[in-house]
């Protein structure tokens, strides 16, 4: 249940003895998750406490659990938004009629699209995601499994339909395409030399290069 907010006389200004700075616009969910990704990416979950996001959205503490149960609600919705976003952009492309390579290299070049316009709320969603509580976790170990089988299964599709060559440990070589784009999460910059879309061309030539040849 909501904390309701405080009583003041009329005509008396809210009081800002709390520290809270002043912010332009009305206070919303949204408004906190967008704080609390800077504040988590700049300082770190555990850094962070709740009157660090109220006084990034410019009310005092009470009034956030107007807005909010916990610190780790909001970090929840980071997380699992973080990972959907890539999920969503991936799936219509790993589940495609396209040939396996096709597949594959559109896939990282959508994981590359996501990382441009999410970079920082990536950084939380897949770094900080273990000081979640362990029902939680749970939830995002799907989530990041569900991500896994994407490539999974274009790289077996690729195999079975002889596009790639016969892999040996099919789930190892998915995980190391994974783990060089996740590898941008600490380098990529949008205002970088490259674009996302070359970074991710440039990972696919190197990755199809080992899949396709015997």
């Amino acid at each position: 249940m909501a904390t309701p907010r405080s009583q003041r006389r009329p005509g008396s200004k809210p009081s800002t003895k709390a520290g809270a700075k002043q912010r332009s616009g009305p206070v919303s969910f949204d408004r906190i998750q967008e704080a609390a990704i800077r504040l988590f990416g700049e300082k770190s979950y555990p850094s962070v406490g709740m009157r660090d996001l109220a006084q990034a959205v410019g009310i005092l503490p009470g009034s956030l659990y107007v807005h909010i149960n916990s610190k780790e609600e909001v970090l929840l919705r980071i997380v699992e938004e973080g990972i959907q976003n890539y999920l969503d952009a991936i799936a219509p492309v790993a589940e495609s009629e396209e040939p396996a390579p096709v597949r594959l290299r559109e896939a990282m070049k959508a994981h590359m699209r996501v990382l441009a316009t999410s970079l920082e709320q990536t950084k939380v969603a897949f770094h900080q995601w273990t000081h979640l509580n362990a029902k939680d976790q749970q939830r995002i170990i799907a989530l990041r499994r569900r991500y896994e089988e994407l490539f999974d299964g274009i790289l077996a599709q690729g195999v079975k339909s002889g596009e790639f060559r016969n892999i040996r440990h099919p789930h190892v070589v998915a995980l190391g395409i994974i783990g060089t784009l996740n590898s941008a999460t600490e380098w990529f910059s949008p205002s970088g030399p490259l674009e996302a879309e070359e970074i991710a061309e440039a990972f696919a030539d190197t990755a199809l290069i080992g899949l396709q040849q015997d």
